[in-house]
């Protein structure tokens, strides 16, 4: 399986309505890599996990806008991390269908 996805940066961009000034945080997202994420979770559910196995593929607004919430993402457990995309109802970008 190839797993190499072509990352996408995220962009900033301040915008103006009827309010006022605003930040706008975006990021394409490519299909390939939530159709790899989703290919890899269908291979590992039938092998036995390692010590060391992807929990999930994040993308960089996701980290950012957790920052934003007050999440302390870099000091988050992969237990955490699953659970907070679950919640949010990011789970394409989990990459394994076990618990961790």
């Amino acid at each position: 399986m190839d797993i190499r996805v072509k990352l996408l940066d995220a962009n900033t961009a301040i915008n103006a309505n009827v309010d006022g000034l605003y930040q706008e945080h975006t990021q394409a997202i490519a299909d390939d890599l939530l159709d790899n994420l989703k290919s890899e979770r269908h291979a590992k559910a039938a092998l036995r996990s390692g010590d060391y196995d992807r929990a999930a593929s994040i993308p960089t607004f996701v980290v950012e806008l957790w920052i934003r919430q007050g999440y302390d993402f870099y000091n988050m457990t992969a237990r955490e991390i699953v659970a907070k995309l679950n919640a949010d109802n990011l789970g394409a970008f989990i990459a394994t269908p076990k618990r961790v």
